[in-house]
């Protein structure tokens, strides 16, 4: 046999991949990237040319494809735009046959990634001065431009800001987030996106007609899902589908190359986890990975086809967001009338989750079997719009309806909150358990409340806009609240569960923002004291300094409180510069009224701040009401005793000092 005849019969001539022989000539076959060709197209047939491009975007989309089509297309000897300029690049004439078959000498293609350094550049910037041997222009077309250094493109600055007229390059990369703005900004850049699941589909259908292979629908589906945008790819996979299954092409042979799982193995597993069935959604997700499916790839297949039901459901079977996946209709309808969308949203973060845990378990199908036995669960979702309805409306939705016990409030009780209707009787805060001795209940704790006080609303809204009257109305909710508007008393009784609350008010600036609030509300002073209503402890009263408030604000006096100590008024009119500081030390004429009450026998020291510190001075009325056993005890008082080191003071008995001063 001739060689003639021997090439004509396709003998003696080396394969070529189809990634390769079906590579794009001319700019109408590139599939997907109708933007980029369009702008090229325009410049060639206006004569706009830059002497810079800049082709972006992610592997196999068409990069150096279309550099090389456009190389063609400056050079085409047929061309008919300015300077001979072709719009589409006619494949016939010598210069688009050269550049085709790689052999012109003025179309020079490089790697940046192997010709990265300064030497490579010079060398490049001392031939751009030469005029073309053959061609019109002279093409540099460099592929990975990113990899070239920092000291390379300082070299090439210059060079491609003010080529030869006949010079005209194309660069080509996968990351121009690392190339530098100096020569992003000497450029024109396009950026090529990832090719459509629809497109791919078409493009590997028309390589199969022409050579002849039969090729499943469902096949270059999957290889269309496959290339994740890539056609390159998707063409490299076809090849190898077709040498695999000896010139045909179906599923089963694209899942062998893939390691998928089958789709009827996905939905079955799917279709387990919807009803419920634990141990045959894990039975199924087993044969998959017995079968050589890696975990990981088994998740991606999941939330695939979860995701393909979510937009079924939403969307319609018919959506173009499900394009290419026809054969899978059915299976989309039976899965997704078993579980609601928020439910499917449920399985895609689990399942989502379980990918990224996949990565760092020692066992990589942990993860998956886990959240297999979660998805299992999602027949059990709650709408949590329905179970709010259910307990607004008590029908008894939710768990209260199967009997549950419903969770025990840590928070303690709140028996004067705003908002109780008044006659509703509930037992005081801190009244005790009954025992099975019969043991008696104090007096103050028996008797249950009846409502809130009256105008408590008004006492509470004057008292929150003041610093920390959010804290103090909270406080107060939490305590058994009895008001004697007549005598202007008002008493707070708590109990172990109430002692924090207790404590919150008992600050000296919240008394007094306390007291003026009931002041405001009733038209009278009220003496505020706390009682402990499981064995009351006795207490003794220090001085109540004036509250924090802004610098230049007046705070309120009470009238009462300004008629019989002028020293009060005068303090009211003091500066504080920062919230939540008090006043320096007064003398005894200037202390305010108010007074706050203090456990004598706490096991532990409060917190000696400037609250301590600043008010040391004892009110002429503090100990004359009390014992003489309350008044050594107040003198062993680990807060007295701080007081007077800090200021160098001592305890002095009140009646003997009036009777120095009336002296």
């Amino acid at each position: 046999m001739t060689a003639k005849k021997a090439k004509e019969k396709g003998e003696g001539e080396a394969y070529v991949v189809f990634a390769r022989r079906f590579r794009p000539q001319a700019f109408e076959d590139v599939v997907g990237q109708s933007t980029v060709t369009a702008a090229l197209r325009h410049a060639l047939k206006s004569g706009r040319l830059a002497q810079a491009y800049l082709l972006a975007g992610p592997r196999g989309v068409g990069k150096t494809s279309l550099a090389r089509i456009f190389a063609k297309a400056l050079n085409c000897q047929k061309g008919k735009g300015p300077g001979g300029l072709a719009v589409e690049p006619c494949n016939e004439c010598d210069a688009c046959l050269s550049i085709q078959e790689g052999r012109a000498l003025d179309v020079i293609e490089m790697d940046a990634a192997t010709n990265r350094g300064i030497n490579e550049i010079r060398e490049l910037r001392d031939n751009v001065g030469l005029a073309p041997s053959e061609l019109r222009f002279k093409i540099y077309i460099v592929d990975e431009v990113h990899m070239l250094t920092n000291e390379a493109w300082n070299a090439f600055l210059k060079t491609l800001e003010e080529p030869p007229v006949h010079v005209k390059f194309v660069f080509a990369t996968t990351d121009p987030d690392r190339i530098p703005e100096t020569i992003l900004s000497r450029c024109q850049r396009f950026d090529l996106r990832r090719i459509g699941l629809p497109e791919i589909v078409q493009r590997l259908r028309q390589i199969c007609d022409a050579e002849k292979v039969k090729a499943a629908p469902a096949a270059l589906e999957r290889i269309a899902a496959l290339s994740k945008g890539g056609l390159r790819d998707a063409e490299s996979m076809l090849d190898l589908a077709v040498n695999l299954g000896e010139g045909s092409v179906d599923d089963e042979v694209v899942r062998q190359i893939a390691g998928a799982a089958p789709d009827e193995l996905v939905f079955g597993l799917l279709q387990a986890c919807a009803e419920g069935r634990v141990a045959d959604a894990l039975g199924e997700a087993s044969k998959a990975l017995d079968a050589g499916a890696d975990p990981d790839d088994l998740l991606v297949e999941i939330a695939e086809r979860l995701r393909g039901t979510l937009l079924a459901r939403t969307c319609g079977a018919e959506s173009p967001l499900l394009a290419g996946q026809s054969h899978l209709k059915d299976s989309y309808a039976k899965l997704a009338g078993l579980l609601s969308e928020d439910q499917f949203l449920m399985l895609l973060q689990l399942f989502g989750n379980a990918r990224r845990q996949v990565k760092d378990a020692a066992q990589a199908r942990l993860p998956l079997e886990m959240a297999i036995v979660r998805a299992a669960r999602a027949k059990d979702l709650v709408d949590l719009g329905k179970l709010v309805e259910a307990l607004e409306t008590g029908t008894g939705a939710g768990p209260a309806a199967s009997g549950a016990r419903p969770p025990a409030v840590r928070e303690g009780p709140r028996p004067n909150a705003p908002g109780r209707p008044a006659g509703t009787s509930v037992r005081p805060a801190a009244m005790p358990q009954a025992s099975g001795s019969g043991a008696s209940v104090p007096a103050v704790a028996s008797a249950p409340r009846a409502g809130l006080p009256e105008r408590w609303d008004e006492v509470l809204a004057a008292v929150r806009p003041v610093p920390g009257g959010s804290i103090i109305a909270s406080a107060l909710s939490h305590l058994e609240v009895r008001l004697e508007t007549e005598g202007g008393r008002l008493q707070l009784g708590f109990g172990a569960a109430q002692s924090f609350y207790s404590e919150t008010l008992e600050r000296p600036e919240r008394l007094y923002a306390l007291k003026v609030a009931l002041e405001q509300v009733y038209g009278k002073a009220f003496e505020i004291a706390f009682e402990r209503l499981q064995g009351v402890r006795p207490v003794f009263t220090l001085p109540l300094p004036p509250p924090p408030r802004a610098v230049g604000q007046v705070p309120a006096v009470p009238e009462r409180a300004a008629e019989e100590s002028p020293a009060a008024a005068q303090v009211a009119e003091e500066d504080f510069d920062d919230e939540g500081a008090l006043p320096l030390p007064h003398t005894a004429a200037s202390a305010p009224e108010p007074e706050v009450e203090i456990d004598v026998d706490a096991d532990e020291p409060d917190d000696v701040g400037p609250a301590a510190v600043q008010a040391p001075v004892v009110h002429e009325q503090v100990f004359e009401r009390a014992t003489e056993e309350e008044r050594e005890a107040a003198k062993e008082h680990p807060l007295v005793k701080a007081l007077l080191e800090k200021v160098g003071g001592e305890v002095m008995d009140v009646r003997k000092l009036r009777a120095a001063r009336k002296g």
